[in-house]
């Protein structure tokens, strides 16, 4: 290394506080700024041929800097925000359908098998959501021979 790569290493060292605080002030919290500051850093380095001497160097890391946030900013605006998938995996998730699917076949085969006054029971007091007394009226038959048959199709149901 010569003797100016040396000073300009040395004086890079010296400001790296400094820009670590200019890093806070700019941005969201300690990682980003950890992460601004390490940008800037290496920008630096890998263009330390551009740095005029006698110019602040505090001041041109601080440009680098600054430019490198400007730079998020900006890829964060093209892409969104970046959301963990931790964060929304869990809300998107569902239990595999195939299981609902065959239990509703299940029962569908079983409805199937009730008696037809039975199933018309069933449905009308399941579906509808008609009372016993309507159920009764509108079939044209009694209350206790609804019950009977609501009985019968569920005890054919659990079976």
């Amino acid at each position: 290394m010569t003797r100016l790569q040396d000073r300009f290493s040395a004086d890079l060292q010296s400001e790296i506080p400094h820009l670590w605080r200019f890093a806070r002030s700019i941005s969201t919290s300690s990682e980003a700024a950890d992460d601004l500051m390490q940008t800037a850093l290496e920008r630096a380095l890998r263009n330390r041929a551009q740095y005029a001497e006698g110019t602040k160097l505090r001041s041109w890391l601080f440009a680098i800097a600054r430019n490198a946030q400007l730079d998020e900013f900006r890829k964060v605006e093209r892409r969104g925000h970046h959301v963990p998938i931790e964060e929304w995996y869990e809300q998107v998730t569902a239990a595999p359908a195939q299981e609902k699917h065959v239990e509703l076949g299940d029962v569908a085969k079983s409805l199937e098998n009730l008696r037809p006054e039975e199933r018309d029971v069933l449905e009308l007091c399941v579906f509808s959501g008609l009372s016993h007394d309507q159920i009764a009226s509108q079939m044209g038959v009694a209350i206790g021979t609804v019950k009977s048959r609501l009985s019968r199709a569920r005890q054919a149901l659990a079976a």
